[in-house]
């Protein structure tokens, strides 16, 4: 799904007959070629702790509530949902990656030449496909319809996590600044790729010794899984906080600056 809409925008790039507009296609078609391997290579690493392509058996193993959620699984899935989201943001061409419509040195990239209806139609695009990446992370890695707590299962569980997600691409927006094509690239192949690698190959030695043949090891990927959940838990419980304490004093800014907004305003 995602290689179909950045062949859109490749072929809308080049079909311009705009230099910029080109520019903007091929770094569309690098970070494509480039990250998805990675987001390959992550979501390999929770097929194999399940045992099966299928999305909707991928779901059924994380029935058994929060602690069952394939991201605690064990510590190589943990980082492997970090590696997939990075990429997917890449993927997606969502900032600090949206060098494919960078303003400032490419006037508006591959959509340059298009206005109205047929600039609505990258917009919705882009959202779809922010939208595929988040509902197949949160079925794959975060219990998909399953509720934080067993037999509280529903579908309005999937639309809320696929919704977070989506909503995290937005804060990411604006809050990261946009990094050079060099450095995305730099990112992907020296790091992202290499992790994503030792990622699969860490999480296949898990599933193999995490077995009742392996009674010591097995208690030991149980203890960490409980605490994986735990710093999961802990990681939610801060960001909850951080946006009430955000929210109350939200008035308040630092130094010569501070003050309180004019009544109405």
């Amino acid at each position: 799904m995602l290689a179909i809409e950045v062949l859109g925008v490749i072929m809308a790039g080049w079909a311009s007959h705009n230099k910029w507009s080109l520019y903007g296609a091929i770094r569309a078609a690098c970070q494509l070629v480039s990250y998805e391997i990675p987001m390959g290579l992550s979501l390999l690493a929770a097929v194999l702790a399940v045992g099966s392509l299928s999305l909707v058996k991928m779901g059924e193993a994380q029935a058994g509530g929060w602690f069952s959620w394939l991201i605690f699984r064990n510590p190589f899935l943990f980082v492997a949902f970090i590696t997939y989201y990075v990429a997917a943001l890449a993927s997606c061409k969502r900032s600090p990656f949206d060098l494919p419509e960078g303003e400032s040195e490419l006037v508006a990239g591959f959509h340059t030449e298009y206005s109205g209806f047929r600039f609505v139609m990258f917009f919705f695009a882009e959202y779809v496909a922010m939208f595929a990446v988040s509902a197949l992370a949160a079925i794959i890695f975060l219990g998909g319809w399953h509720a934080p707590v067993p037999g509280l299962s529903s579908p309005l569980w999937f639309v809320a996590k696929s919704a977070f997600l989506v909503w995290a691409q937005m804060w990411v927006r604006w809050t990261l600044p946009r990094i050079r094509i060099d450095q995305v690239m730099h990112a992907c192949v020296k790091y992202l790729l290499p992790l994503s690698m030792v990622l699969f190959m860490g999480s296949s030695l898990w599933e193999l010794y995490d077995n009742p043949a392996h009674p010591a090891f097995e208690r030991f990927a149980n203890i960490l899984q409980w605490a994986l959940g735990g710093l999961g838990g802990l990681v939610v419980a801060v960001y909850v906080l951080g946006m009430g304490y955000g929210c109350l004093y939200r008035n308040r800014l630092v130094g010569s600056m501070a003050r309180k907004h004019l009544p109405g305003a």
